[in-house]
Protein backbone atom coordinates (compact mmCIF):
# COMPACT_ATOMS: atom_id res chain seq x y z
CA UNK A 1 0.00 0.00 0.00
CA UNK A 2 1.37 3.47 -0.81
CA UNK A 3 2.58 5.90 1.95
CA UNK A 4 0.27 8.15 1.54
CA UNK A 5 -2.95 5.66 1.75
CA UNK A 6 -1.61 4.54 4.52
CA UNK A 7 -0.96 7.89 6.54
CA UNK A 8 -4.44 8.84 5.55
CA UNK A 9 -5.63 5.49 7.06
CA UNK A 10 -3.75 6.44 10.23
CA UNK A 11 -4.86 9.99 10.25
CA UNK A 12 -8.92 8.08 10.23
CA UNK A 13 -8.13 6.41 12.59
CA UNK A 14 -7.27 9.07 14.96
CA UNK A 15 -10.19 11.01 14.16
CA UNK A 16 -12.15 8.14 14.91
CA UNK A 17 -10.51 8.10 18.30
CA UNK A 18 -10.57 12.35 18.42
CA UNK A 19 -15.02 11.88 17.83
CA UNK A 20 -15.54 9.07 20.20
CA UNK A 21 -13.47 10.84 23.02
CA UNK A 22 -15.74 13.80 22.15
CA UNK A 23 -18.89 11.93 22.24
CA UNK A 24 -17.60 10.09 25.72
CA UNK A 25 -16.84 13.94 26.87
CA UNK A 26 -20.34 15.28 26.17
CA UNK A 27 -21.63 12.02 27.59
CA UNK A 28 -19.77 12.47 31.05
CA UNK A 29 -20.37 16.77 30.93
CA UNK A 30 -24.15 16.07 30.62
CA UNK A 31 -23.97 13.50 33.53
CA UNK A 32 -22.08 16.15 35.57
CA UNK A 33 -24.91 18.95 35.28
CA UNK A 34 -27.10 16.56 36.21
CA UNK A 35 -25.30 15.33 39.09
CA UNK A 36 -25.02 18.90 40.27
CA UNK A 37 -28.47 19.81 39.54
CA UNK A 38 -30.15 16.97 41.33
CA UNK A 39 -27.80 15.26 44.09
CA UNK A 40 -30.37 12.59 44.46
CA UNK A 41 -29.56 11.23 40.46
CA UNK A 42 -27.77 8.11 39.83
CA UNK A 43 -26.50 7.48 36.77
CA UNK A 44 -26.44 3.97 34.86
CA UNK A 45 -22.48 3.59 35.73
CA UNK A 46 -23.28 4.17 39.23
CA UNK A 47 -22.28 -0.07 40.04
CA UNK A 48 -21.32 -0.01 43.77
CA UNK A 49 -18.96 2.22 45.91
CA UNK A 50 -15.86 2.09 43.72
CA UNK A 51 -17.39 1.63 40.44
CA UNK A 52 -18.80 4.31 40.49
CA UNK A 53 -18.99 7.52 38.00
CA UNK A 54 -21.43 9.34 40.64
CA UNK A 55 -18.32 9.76 43.22
CA UNK A 56 -15.49 10.58 41.00
CA UNK A 57 -17.57 13.41 38.97
CA UNK A 58 -18.94 14.87 42.24
CA UNK A 59 -15.23 15.33 43.61
CA UNK A 60 -12.99 18.51 43.67
CA UNK A 61 -11.00 16.81 40.89
CA UNK A 62 -13.93 16.97 38.57
CA UNK A 63 -13.15 20.51 37.52
CA UNK A 64 -9.88 22.38 36.67
CA UNK A 65 -10.20 26.01 36.82
CA UNK A 66 -14.04 25.90 37.85
CA UNK A 67 -14.29 24.07 34.91
CA UNK A 68 -15.41 20.47 34.58
CA UNK A 69 -12.45 18.39 32.96
CA UNK A 70 -15.22 17.00 30.84
CA UNK A 71 -15.73 20.57 28.91
CA UNK A 72 -12.13 20.57 28.85
CA UNK A 73 -11.96 16.93 27.03
CA UNK A 74 -14.96 17.92 24.34
CA UNK A 75 -12.66 21.11 23.54
CA UNK A 76 -9.49 18.80 23.88
CA UNK A 77 -10.48 16.40 21.29
CA UNK A 78 -12.59 18.33 19.24
CA UNK A 79 -9.35 20.24 18.66
CA UNK A 80 -7.30 16.48 17.93
CA UNK A 81 -10.18 15.77 15.37
CA UNK A 82 -9.62 18.48 13.39
CA UNK A 83 -5.63 18.83 13.40
CA UNK A 84 -6.14 14.38 12.00
CA UNK A 85 -8.20 16.15 9.54
CA UNK A 86 -5.75 18.43 7.94
CA UNK A 87 -2.64 15.99 8.31
CA UNK A 88 -4.94 13.28 6.57
CA UNK A 89 -5.81 15.78 3.62
CA UNK A 90 -2.12 16.24 3.17
CA UNK A 91 -1.42 13.03 3.32
CA UNK A 92 -3.27 12.51 -0.27
CA UNK A 93 -1.74 12.13 -3.66
CA UNK A 94 -0.77 14.95 -5.63
CA UNK A 95 -1.35 17.58 -2.24
CA UNK A 96 -0.15 21.28 -2.62
CA UNK A 97 3.42 21.27 -1.28
CA UNK A 98 1.47 24.07 1.76
CA UNK A 99 -0.80 21.30 2.37
CA UNK A 100 2.11 19.29 3.21
CA UNK A 101 3.73 21.35 5.24
CA UNK A 102 0.56 22.28 7.24
CA UNK A 103 -0.20 18.19 6.95
CA UNK A 104 3.43 17.52 8.96
CA UNK A 105 3.06 20.44 11.30
CA UNK A 106 -0.50 19.23 12.43
CA UNK A 107 0.85 15.71 12.81
CA UNK A 108 3.39 16.86 15.06
CA UNK A 109 0.64 18.85 17.30
CA UNK A 110 -1.67 15.61 17.21
CA UNK A 111 1.57 13.70 18.80
CA UNK A 112 1.95 16.35 21.17
CA UNK A 113 -1.07 16.84 22.10
CA UNK A 114 -2.08 12.83 22.07
CA UNK A 115 1.36 12.81 24.42
CA UNK A 116 -0.60 15.12 27.14
CA UNK A 117 -3.65 13.66 27.54
CA UNK A 118 -2.14 9.99 27.85
CA UNK A 119 -0.10 11.59 30.48
CA UNK A 120 -3.34 13.78 31.96
CA UNK A 121 -5.26 10.53 32.00
CA UNK A 122 -2.83 8.66 34.06
CA UNK A 123 -3.21 11.60 36.54
CA UNK A 124 -6.68 11.43 36.54
CA UNK A 125 -6.19 7.43 36.60
CA UNK A 126 -4.20 7.73 40.25
CA UNK A 127 -6.39 10.10 41.64
CA UNK A 128 -9.12 7.82 41.23
CA UNK A 129 -7.98 4.92 42.23
CA UNK A 130 -5.56 6.32 45.52
CA UNK A 131 -7.36 9.74 46.27
CA UNK A 132 -11.16 9.29 45.59
CA UNK A 133 -10.61 5.18 45.86
CA UNK A 134 -13.52 4.85 42.87
CA UNK A 135 -13.31 4.60 39.15
CA UNK A 136 -15.65 5.99 36.57
CA UNK A 137 -16.66 3.51 33.41
CA UNK A 138 -16.60 6.63 30.75
CA UNK A 139 -13.64 7.92 32.06
CA UNK A 140 -12.21 4.66 31.92
CA UNK A 141 -13.04 4.69 28.48
CA UNK A 142 -11.28 8.66 27.78
CA UNK A 143 -8.11 6.46 28.99
CA UNK A 144 -8.02 3.82 26.11
CA UNK A 145 -8.78 6.57 23.32
CA UNK A 146 -5.98 8.48 24.71
CA UNK A 147 -3.73 5.27 24.46
CA UNK A 148 -5.26 4.63 21.68
CA UNK A 149 -4.45 8.43 19.69
CA UNK A 150 -1.21 8.48 21.23
CA UNK A 151 -0.26 5.38 19.51
CA UNK A 152 -2.26 6.52 15.96
CA UNK A 153 -0.50 10.41 16.45
CA UNK A 154 3.09 8.71 17.25
CA UNK A 155 2.89 6.85 13.57
CA UNK A 156 1.10 9.78 11.54
CA UNK A 157 4.35 11.98 12.60
CA UNK A 158 6.54 9.19 11.58
CA UNK A 159 4.41 9.01 8.47
CA UNK A 160 5.60 12.27 7.56
CA UNK A 161 9.29 11.89 7.94
CA UNK A 162 11.47 12.81 5.08
CA UNK A 163 14.62 11.81 3.92
CA UNK A 164 16.39 15.01 2.10
CA UNK A 165 19.14 16.52 4.50
CA UNK A 166 18.15 19.73 4.45
CA UNK A 167 14.85 19.12 5.07
CA UNK A 168 16.08 16.31 7.79
CA UNK A 169 17.59 19.46 9.63
CA UNK A 170 14.16 20.85 9.90
CA UNK A 171 12.77 17.91 10.81
CA UNK A 172 15.47 18.26 14.32
CA UNK A 173 14.46 21.65 14.42
CA UNK A 174 10.31 20.37 14.80
CA UNK A 175 11.74 17.34 17.36
CA UNK A 176 13.47 20.04 19.50
CA UNK A 177 9.68 21.83 19.22
CA UNK A 178 7.80 18.82 20.21
CA UNK A 179 9.69 17.46 22.76
CA UNK A 180 10.22 21.32 24.53
CA UNK A 181 6.18 20.74 23.79
CA UNK A 182 5.66 17.61 25.24
CA UNK A 183 8.05 18.53 28.71
CA UNK A 184 6.13 21.53 29.19
CA UNK A 185 2.75 19.69 29.46
CA UNK A 186 4.56 17.02 31.72
CA UNK A 187 5.53 19.70 34.00
CA UNK A 188 2.11 21.58 33.71
CA UNK A 189 0.29 17.88 34.38
CA UNK A 190 2.83 17.24 37.51
CA UNK A 191 2.28 20.82 38.83
CA UNK A 192 -1.34 20.34 38.88
CA UNK A 193 -1.13 16.78 40.94
CA UNK A 194 1.75 18.63 43.60
CA UNK A 195 -0.95 21.91 43.83
CA UNK A 196 -3.21 19.16 44.78
CA UNK A 197 -1.54 17.19 47.06
CA UNK A 198 -1.06 20.54 48.87
CA UNK A 199 -4.81 20.76 49.23
CA UNK A 200 -4.91 19.58 52.80
CA UNK A 201 -3.37 22.95 53.87
CA UNK A 202 -6.89 24.19 53.59
CA UNK A 203 -7.44 22.24 57.10
CA UNK A 204 -4.65 25.04 58.70
CA UNK A 205 -7.03 28.46 57.33
CA UNK A 206 -8.14 30.79 59.48
CA UNK A 207 -11.67 32.11 59.78
CA UNK A 208 -10.45 35.60 58.51
CA UNK A 209 -8.83 33.74 55.19
CA UNK A 210 -12.66 31.51 55.34
CA UNK A 211 -14.46 34.96 55.60
CA UNK A 212 -12.34 36.24 52.42
CA UNK A 213 -12.91 33.46 50.47
CA UNK A 214 -16.43 32.61 51.16
CA UNK A 215 -17.93 35.99 52.88
CA UNK A 216 -21.80 34.42 52.09
CA UNK A 217 -20.94 31.12 53.80
CA UNK A 218 -18.91 32.48 56.56
CA UNK A 219 -22.11 34.58 57.72
CA UNK A 220 -24.36 31.61 57.25
CA UNK A 221 -22.34 29.57 59.55
CA UNK A 222 -21.59 31.82 62.60
CA UNK A 223 -25.11 32.83 62.56
CA UNK A 224 -26.52 28.78 63.33
CA UNK A 225 -26.71 28.42 67.01
CA UNK A 226 -24.18 26.21 68.87
CA UNK A 227 -26.15 23.13 71.40
CA UNK A 228 -24.88 20.62 73.48
CA UNK A 229 -25.33 17.61 71.43
CA UNK A 230 -24.24 14.28 72.75
CA UNK A 231 -21.60 12.22 71.05
CA UNK A 232 -22.00 8.67 72.31
CA UNK A 233 -24.45 6.18 71.03
CA UNK A 234 -24.18 6.14 67.08
CA UNK A 235 -21.54 4.82 64.81
CA UNK A 236 -18.30 6.26 65.24
CA UNK A 237 -15.28 7.29 62.54
CA UNK A 238 -12.61 8.56 63.06
CA UNK A 239 -10.43 8.90 66.70
CA UNK A 240 -12.42 9.25 69.60
CA UNK A 241 -9.93 11.93 71.28
CA UNK A 242 -10.52 13.98 67.73
CA UNK A 243 -10.40 17.76 68.54
CA UNK A 244 -13.63 18.19 66.10
CA UNK A 245 -16.76 16.02 66.27
CA UNK A 246 -19.58 15.54 63.70
CA UNK A 247 -22.83 14.14 65.20
CA UNK A 248 -24.96 13.82 62.10
CA UNK A 249 -28.80 12.35 61.71
CA UNK A 250 -29.19 10.99 58.10
CA UNK A 251 -31.54 9.20 56.10
CA UNK A 252 -30.24 6.15 53.67
CA UNK A 253 -33.37 7.17 51.12
CA UNK A 254 -32.78 10.84 51.11
CA UNK A 255 -30.90 12.22 47.93
CA UNK A 256 -29.37 15.27 50.55
CA UNK A 257 -27.93 12.60 53.02
CA UNK A 258 -26.27 10.97 50.15
CA UNK A 259 -24.65 14.45 49.00
CA UNK A 260 -23.64 14.82 52.36
CA UNK A 261 -21.77 11.92 52.66
CA UNK A 262 -19.75 12.37 49.33
CA UNK A 263 -19.20 15.67 51.18
CA UNK A 264 -17.90 14.10 54.05
CA UNK A 265 -15.55 11.24 52.31
CA UNK A 266 -13.59 13.83 50.15
CA UNK A 267 -13.31 16.55 52.82
CA UNK A 268 -11.86 14.45 55.53
CA UNK A 269 -9.24 13.22 54.35
CA UNK A 270 -7.68 16.87 54.66
CA UNK A 271 -8.05 16.36 58.44
CA UNK A 272 -6.82 13.20 59.14
CA UNK A 273 -7.24 12.64 62.77
CA UNK A 274 -8.55 15.76 64.02
CA UNK A 275 -12.34 14.31 63.11
CA UNK A 276 -14.61 12.09 64.63
CA UNK A 277 -17.83 11.39 62.90
CA UNK A 278 -20.87 9.96 64.91
CA UNK A 279 -23.86 8.75 62.66
CA UNK A 280 -27.08 8.68 63.81
CA UNK A 281 -30.25 7.49 62.28
CA UNK A 282 -33.24 9.60 61.56
CA UNK A 283 -35.65 7.42 58.75
CA UNK A 284 -38.26 9.77 57.30
CA UNK A 285 -40.46 6.77 57.44
CA UNK A 286 -43.05 6.53 59.99
CA UNK A 287 -42.68 2.46 60.39
CA UNK A 288 -40.28 3.58 62.75
CA UNK A 289 -40.04 7.19 63.19
CA UNK A 290 -43.74 8.98 64.71
CA UNK A 291 -42.04 12.62 64.66
CA UNK A 292 -42.29 12.56 60.48
CA UNK A 293 -46.18 13.74 59.54
CA UNK A 294 -46.14 11.69 56.45
CA UNK A 295 -44.01 7.98 55.16
CA UNK A 296 -41.58 10.54 52.91
CA UNK A 297 -39.43 7.46 52.26
CA UNK A 298 -40.89 3.87 52.77
CA UNK A 299 -37.38 2.00 52.01
CA UNK A 300 -35.52 4.07 54.85
CA UNK A 301 -36.29 2.22 58.45
CA UNK A 302 -35.99 -1.08 56.52
CA UNK A 303 -32.42 0.59 55.05
CA UNK A 304 -31.82 1.75 58.93
CA UNK A 305 -32.22 -1.32 60.33
CA UNK A 306 -30.28 -3.63 57.95
CA UNK A 307 -27.28 -1.20 58.84
CA UNK A 308 -27.85 -1.76 62.34
CA UNK A 309 -27.39 -5.28 61.15
CA UNK A 310 -24.71 -4.47 59.49
CA UNK A 311 -23.16 -2.78 62.40
CA UNK A 312 -23.19 -5.88 64.61
CA UNK A 313 -20.54 -8.08 62.21
CA UNK A 314 -18.39 -4.35 61.96
CA UNK A 315 -19.27 -3.54 58.31
CA UNK A 316 -21.78 -0.66 59.03
CA UNK A 317 -19.08 1.87 57.44
CA UNK A 318 -18.78 -0.38 53.81
CA UNK A 319 -22.25 -1.17 54.11
CA UNK A 320 -23.42 2.83 54.63
CA UNK A 321 -21.29 3.54 51.52
CA UNK A 322 -23.30 0.97 49.10
CA UNK A 323 -26.23 1.88 50.65
CA UNK A 324 -25.99 5.72 49.90
CA UNK A 325 -24.50 4.55 46.20
CA UNK A 326 -27.61 2.64 45.07
CA UNK A 327 -30.58 4.52 46.97
CA UNK A 328 -33.01 3.38 44.48
CA UNK A 329 -32.40 -0.35 45.63
CA UNK A 330 -33.44 -0.23 48.70
CA UNK A 331 -35.43 -3.28 48.83
CA UNK A 332 -35.08 -6.43 51.18
CA UNK A 333 -33.89 -8.76 48.43
CA UNK A 334 -31.50 -5.86 47.60
CA UNK A 335 -29.92 -5.51 51.05
CA UNK A 336 -28.96 -8.57 51.54
CA UNK A 337 -26.79 -8.41 48.52
CA UNK A 338 -24.85 -5.48 49.88
CA UNK A 339 -24.91 -7.23 53.25
CA UNK A 340 -22.97 -9.83 51.22
CA UNK A 341 -21.08 -7.67 49.16
CA UNK A 342 -19.59 -5.97 52.18
CA UNK A 343 -18.94 -9.66 53.66
CA UNK A 344 -21.42 -9.95 56.39
CA UNK A 345 -22.86 -13.43 57.38
CA UNK A 346 -26.05 -13.66 55.37
CA UNK A 347 -28.03 -16.58 58.09
CA UNK A 348 -26.73 -13.66 60.70
CA UNK A 349 -27.59 -10.97 58.61
CA UNK A 350 -31.07 -12.45 57.88
CA UNK A 351 -31.63 -13.46 61.69
CA UNK A 352 -30.61 -9.78 63.01
CA UNK A 353 -33.20 -8.34 60.19
CA UNK A 354 -35.98 -9.98 62.35
CA UNK A 355 -35.28 -9.39 65.57
CA UNK A 356 -36.50 -6.52 67.53
CA UNK A 357 -33.41 -5.26 68.84
CA UNK A 358 -31.93 -3.70 65.46
CA UNK A 359 -34.88 -1.36 65.35
CA UNK A 360 -35.05 -0.63 69.07
CA UNK A 361 -31.91 0.82 68.33
CA UNK A 362 -33.05 2.88 64.93
CA UNK A 363 -36.11 4.23 67.40
CA UNK A 364 -33.63 5.25 70.22
CA UNK A 365 -31.30 6.97 67.55
CA UNK A 366 -34.57 8.51 66.15
CA UNK A 367 -35.65 9.94 69.89
CA UNK A 368 -32.28 11.67 70.70
CA UNK A 369 -32.77 13.07 67.22
CA UNK A 370 -36.08 14.69 68.45
CA UNK A 371 -34.89 16.03 71.79
CA UNK A 372 -32.11 17.89 69.91
CA UNK A 373 -34.66 19.71 67.62
CA UNK A 374 -34.04 17.58 64.62
CA UNK A 375 -37.12 17.49 61.53
CA UNK A 376 -35.46 17.10 58.10
CA UNK A 377 -32.40 15.09 56.88
CA UNK A 378 -29.43 15.64 56.89
CA UNK A 379 -29.12 17.30 60.23
CA UNK A 380 -25.84 17.10 61.50
CA UNK A 381 -23.51 19.16 64.13
CA UNK A 382 -20.16 20.22 64.08
CA UNK A 383 -18.43 20.82 67.31
CA UNK A 384 -22.16 21.52 68.34
CA UNK A 385 -23.05 24.07 65.74
CA UNK A 386 -26.21 22.86 63.84
CA UNK A 387 -26.40 22.43 60.17
CA UNK A 388 -29.54 21.53 58.40
CA UNK A 389 -28.91 20.03 54.22
CA UNK A 390 -26.09 18.91 52.57
CA UNK A 391 -22.94 21.25 52.03
CA UNK A 392 -20.44 20.83 49.26
CA UNK A 393 -16.95 19.32 50.02
CA UNK A 394 -15.60 23.05 49.48
CA UNK A 395 -18.13 23.86 52.17
CA UNK A 396 -17.60 20.74 54.19
CA UNK A 397 -13.95 21.89 54.47
CA UNK A 398 -14.50 25.40 55.46
CA UNK A 399 -17.15 24.40 58.02
CA UNK A 400 -14.13 22.16 59.35
CA UNK A 401 -11.95 24.34 59.76
CA UNK A 402 -13.87 27.08 61.14
CA UNK A 403 -14.68 24.26 63.89
CA UNK A 404 -10.87 24.01 64.76
CA UNK A 405 -10.00 27.61 64.01
CA UNK A 406 -12.56 28.73 66.93
CA UNK A 407 -10.69 25.71 69.35
CA UNK A 408 -9.72 27.14 72.61
CA UNK A 409 -6.50 25.35 72.49
CA UNK A 410 -5.87 26.96 69.30
CA UNK A 411 -3.51 29.96 69.09
CA UNK A 412 -4.74 31.75 65.51
CA UNK A 413 -4.71 34.82 64.31
CA UNK A 414 -8.13 34.46 63.64
CA UNK A 415 -11.41 36.23 64.82
CA UNK A 416 -13.56 34.74 66.98
CA UNK A 417 -16.36 33.04 65.88
CA UNK A 418 -20.08 34.64 66.52
CA UNK A 419 -22.45 32.30 68.39
CA UNK A 420 -19.17 30.05 69.66
CA UNK A 421 -18.91 28.92 73.23
CA UNK A 422 -16.31 30.47 75.03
Amino acid sequence: MPRSNRTSIVALASIVLSLIGLGVSVAIYALHRQLAADPSFGSFCNVNEVVNCDVVLTSQYAKVLGVPVAAWAAGYYLTLALLAAVAGYGAWPGAAAASVRNARQAAAAVFVLAGFGLVFSGYMAVVALAVIRAVCLMCGALYLVALGLFATGWRLRRAFAVESRALAAARARQDRWVMAGAAAATAAVIAVGVWEAMAPALASLPASEIAKRSPEFYRWYVAQPVLQVPADGGKELGPADAPITIVEYSDFECGHCAALAKSLHQALPRYRGQVRVVFHHFPLDRACNPAVPNDFHRSACRAAVAAECAAEQERFWPFHDLMFANQQRLDAASLLKYAERVGCDRSRFEACIETAAARARVERDVRAGVALGVESTPTFFVNGRIIKGALTPELMSYAIALARAALPSLQSPAPKLAGSTP
